[in-house]
């Protein structure tokens, strides 16, 4: 029986990063380079993406098998430097490596995106692609999404790569989550297949962990729900609206004339509905509404012989609250 690996001990090569270092080490033998000479290579090879001139012992551990998945610019610059081609599936290769050495794609039970149905669908999805890419450095993922001259910064922020990568939030609007898929090296025919799981996810009711989204711009992803009721401040002014109401429906329930039965009834049913009402400070009832139902009142207790001078005589329906309104109150 083999012992088990001692602490700090660097773990086995993955398949991936298997192939990967043979298909580099098969692009050296083709180009017949010397290590020192692959050096003297990079530094005119090297382009505008940051990779830039390596030295031979950098490019030595990129082949090294003891020291773990490279990262990227010196793979890209050990490929360039061998003057062969073969750096499409180098990329490849690493990129695979890399999410098999982090290991963390099981764990998200991301869904393809054509079954992506929920916000949680979709986060899962997005930090798959994310680690799929191989879980390139924020800034540099950050540069990639820029589109159309303009600047991946202010496009995507910083802190919506780090949220949307680990799975904590999601892009603001559709064009932050293209953005971000951009920087990730999804191609643009692709897209549309994202903006329709984009909008399905936008439709759906679950919530992804972390913070939800404020108030979003048009094109946001919006979780559907139930429309919040409105807060009203609470002021002497509503409070007398109020009053004024519960006075006009204690007089409709009870004077209105029989021929208007419908209205009598109604009336009744609205004062039920105002006596039980829990009157707090929040405030429940927009003003605007109070005061076309209140004009509305008005006119039906003119038509039968009840004047407005007949509101101020009107006994109160009991109202329950923190604190029962009295006449006059306000």
């Amino acid at each position: 029986m083999n012992p088990p690996p001692s602490r700090g001990s660097t773990p086995a090569p993955g398949r991936h990063h298997l192939r990967l270092v043979g298909h580099l080490v098969s692009l050296k033998e083709r180009s017949g380079c010397s290590y020192a000479r692959l050096a003297s290579n990079s530094r005119t090879t090297g382009g505008t993406d940051g990779t830039g001139s390596v030295s031979a012992t950098t490019l030595k551990r990129v082949v090294d098998l003891t020291k773990g998945v490279p990262v990227e610019r010196a793979v890209t610059a050990y490929v360039r430097a061998c003057g062969v081609g073969g750096e499409e599936e180098a990329l490849r290769l690493w990129r695979a490596a890399r999410a098999e050495s982090r290991g963390r794609l099981a764990g998200l039970r991301a869904p393809h995106v054509d079954g992506i149905r929920t916000r949680a669908d979709l986060a899962a999805a997005l930090a798959a692609t994310y680690e799929r890419a191989g879980a390139p450095a924020l800034r540099v993922l950050q540069a990639r999404a820029a589109d159309a001259g303009i600047a991946g910064h202010v496009l995507l922020p910083l802190s919506t790569v780090w949220r949307t990568a680990g799975r904590r939030g999601l892009p603001a609007t559709w064009k932050q989550c293209a953005a971000f898929l951009r920087g990730c090296g999804v191609p643009a025919r692709h897209m549309g297949r994202w903006e329709e799981a984009w909008e399905r996810a936008a439709a759906g009711r679950t919530a992804v962990r972390g913070r939800s989204l404020s108030r979003p711009a048009r094109g946001a992803l919006v979780r559907r729900g139930r429309t919040p009721s409105p807060v009203i401040n609470w002021t002497p002014e509503l409070e007398q609206s109020l009053m004024t109401l519960a006075k006009a429906l204690a007089i409709c329930a009870e004077d209105v004339k029989p021929k208007t039965d419908n209205m009598a009834r109604m009336a009744m049913m609205l004062g039920k509905t105002m006596g039980s009402l829990q009157l707090e400070r929040s405030g429940m009832v927009a003003v605007n509404a109070l005061s076309a139902l209140l004009r509305s009142l008005e006119a039906t207790a003119r038509l039968n012989g009840i004047g407005p001078s007949s509101l101020d005589n009107g006994q109160l329906p009991p109202v329950q609250g923190r604190r029962a309104l009295a006449p006059g109150a306000g």
